[in-house]
């Protein structure tokens, strides 16, 4: 089984934070948070954070952004509509309907997009947009707790992503590939 991450693999940059700043854009009222989520997303990018830290941050966040639940499918359906082109075409060929994408953008985000991925075997950060929580933080070694959830002892003998934070998946695939800027390079 093959296994993907999507930001910075499939879609080019953070989709969740590109959301976000889409989001602010619309509402002005939350663009003082930027500073806080750009600091959060460096953090993340070199994996400066412990992942309690990071699933707290990011449940501040969730809580504010959340709180016009009724408008997060219609904001979801434009954001994607401006973003479709962030997606690189020849990783998605690479995808086939029995493998995996691994990822910690949220579920709403994703479902918003999951009619044009080649597969329907998705695995994200779970919320609760009645309560505005996480229900499941799919980060780091969480994704290896959820892919093992889903899918078992199953293998994965390839994985495509752009980060170390993806390192406990890395410790169980047979080969990896880092991307950057679209382009895999095989590292095991």
């Amino acid at each position: 089984m093959r296994v993907f991450d999507f930001d910075n693999t499939i879609y080019k940059g953070e989709s969740t934070f590109d959301f976000a700043v889409f989001v602010m854009k619309k509402k002005k009222s939350l663009l003082r948070y930027l500073p806080g989520i750009v600091q959060l997303l460096l953090k993340y990018h070199f994996c400066k954070m412990d992942v309690n830290t990071f699933q707290n941050k990011i449940q501040e966040y969730t809580q504010i952004f959340l709180k016009n639940k009724e408008m997060i499918q219609d904001l979801v359906d434009e954001f994607w509509l401006l973003h479709l082109e962030n997606i690189y075409p020849h990783m998605l060929k690479k995808i086939h309907k029995d493998d995996v994408i691994l990822t910690t953008s949220p579920d709403f985000l994703m479902k918003g997009i999951s009619d044009i991925l080649p597969t329907n075997k998705i695995l994200t950060t779970e919320l609760d947009l009645e309560n505005g929580c996480i229900k499941y933080f799919n980060f780091r070694e969480n994704k290896v707790k959820n892919f093992k959830r889903k899918y078992g002892q199953e293998k994965i003998s390839e994985l495509y992503t752009d980060s170390y934070n993806d390192q406990p998946l890395m410790d169980i695939a047979k080969h990896v590939f880092l991307v950057k800027n679209g382009v895999p390079k095989k590292i095991k």
